[in-house]
C-alpha cells in the first residue's frame, strides 16, 4: 500500500512525498513558489524518483541510540525511516514538517 505525506517548509505546503512498492517520489506542488528543501531538491515541476528514501529526507531521521529509542517507544521498525518521520513529523529538525495527507487541511 502506498504511503503519502504532505511536506511543509516554514509551515507552507510545498509538496507530496509518496512511497510505493517500487520506491519513493517527491513532487513539489505546482503552486509552490517558495524556497527549495535542499540543493539536491530544487523547486521544479520534475518528479524526484528514487529507489530508497531521498538522502535529504533520510537526514531528518534520528540516528544511533536515539533511533533505537524512538523505534522501541513508538513501536516502529528501525528500518522504517519514513514511518519514523511520519510519527514525528511535527517535530523534525529545521523548518520541515511531514504530515499524513489527512492531518493537514
Amino acid at each position: 500500500m502506498d504511503r503519502k505525506v504532505k511536506v511543509l517548509l516554514y509551515g507552507e505546503f510545498c509538496g507530496v512525498l509518496t512511497q510505493s512498492a517500487t520506491g519513493y517520489v517527491f513532487e513539489y506542488d505546482k503552486n509552490y513558489r517558495g524556497q527549495s528543501l535542499s540543493l539536491s531538491l530544487p523547486v521544479s515541476t520534475r518528479r524526484f524518483e528514487t529507489e530508497q528514501l531521498h538522502p535529504y529526507f533520510q537526514s531528518l531521521a534520528p540516528e544511533g541510540w536515539l533511533k533505537r529509542s524512538f523505534s522501541e517507544q513508538q513501536k516502529i521498525d528501525e528500518r522504517d525511516i519514513l514511518g519514523m518521520l511520519i510519527a514525528n513529523g511535527y517535530d523534525l529538525l529545521g523548518a520541515v514538517q511531514l504530515m499524513r495527507l489527512d492531518d493537514v487541511s
